[in-house]
């Protein structure tokens, strides 16, 4: 739900003007802030030869980031958010490389059900407010795909490194890369340019996403199983569609679930992909 939200005020103020490279900057930025603190209050032996996992998490990460805010900026919240939860379906499709495992049956049914789920994202109806499904799928995928590497890299990386190096170490990095790659593109003038409130709903976006980021990597993290902290994720999709029926059109932002047609689908394929998540982590 929190990412749900999250990504409706990252959509608002991206709709009001807020520059997307601003707005990605921002988010890396505060996630980096957030996990810096546990440098101060380890509780365990750090090994630092092994941060070249956190390094490698922090680059995946901040891949899944830009594909993310490309998804919200183009497209339907509808659309992102769903199919940015078929990454519990990529965490459990990767484990397999970890564990050296044959993959369950089960699994081949939840890709079956993601695949059916997406093709109804993108089918429908379409609606005078609704937007590119196919190119925001496209960055949605790649994102789950970045993201449920990440994921897969610090359950096996966190141990290995310290949690408390490893975290603040990834987490940093992702900000730190951040200042050459990103603050560059963003234009001079950008808060002129932005309708008002564009960024208090953006900065309340981007203070969700951390704090939420910093729950789910600490629970992977600490407990060592990536595709079983997914399974609350895995419902983000199903919020974000009735979220965005309840409200997107009272704060004056764009979507095609205006259309009850077009919303009944996008409900259709968010429980789709909802039951893959859950075929794969019982």
């Amino acid at each position: 739900m929190v990412y749900a939200v999250a990504a409706l005020f990252l959509k608002l103020a991206m709709s009001r003007g807020a520059n997307i490279w601003a707005v990605t900057f921002f988010s890396n930025v505060a996630m980096g802030l957030v996990f810096l603190p546990m440098l101060l209050f380890s509780w365990e032996a750090w090994s630092p030869g092994h941060l070249g996992w956190a390094l490698g998490a922090g680059a995946l990460f901040f891949g899944g980031q830009i594909a993310t805010f490309r998804a919200l900026s183009g497209g339907d919240v509808s659309i992102a958010t769903p199919a940015l939860a078929s990454k519990v379906v990529f965490v459990a499709l990767l484990s397999l490389t970890v564990s050296g495992s044959r993959p369950d049956p089960d699994l081949w049914l939840a890709v079956g059900l993601t695949m059916a789920g997406m093709i109804l994202l993108n089918s429908g109806p379409r609606s005078k407010h609704a937007s590119r499904p196919l190119i925001t799928l496209g960055w949605s995928l790649l994102a789950a795909l970045s993201f449920a590497s990440a994921d897969i890299i610090v359950q096996v990386g966190a141990p290995r490194a310290g949690f408390t190096l490893f975290m603040p170490v990834m987490f940093g990095f992702v900000a730190l890369v951040s200042f050459p790659t990103l603050l560059p593109r963003v234009p001079r003038g950008d808060a002129v340019n932005t309708r008002p409130g564009a960024w208090r709903w953006g900065m309340a976006g981007v203070a969700l996403l951390a704090v939420q980021a910093a729950g789910f990597a600490t629970t992977i993290g600490a407990y060592g199983d990536a595709a079983g902290a997914n399974v609350i994720y895995g419902s983000r999709g199903l919020w974000s569609v009735i979220l965005v029926a309840l409200v997107a059109k009272h704060l004056g932002v764009a979507e095609g679930t205006r259309d009850p047609r077009v919303l009944f689908v996008r409900l259709a394929g968010s429980v789709l992909i909802l039951a893959a998540v859950i075929v794969v982590v019982v």
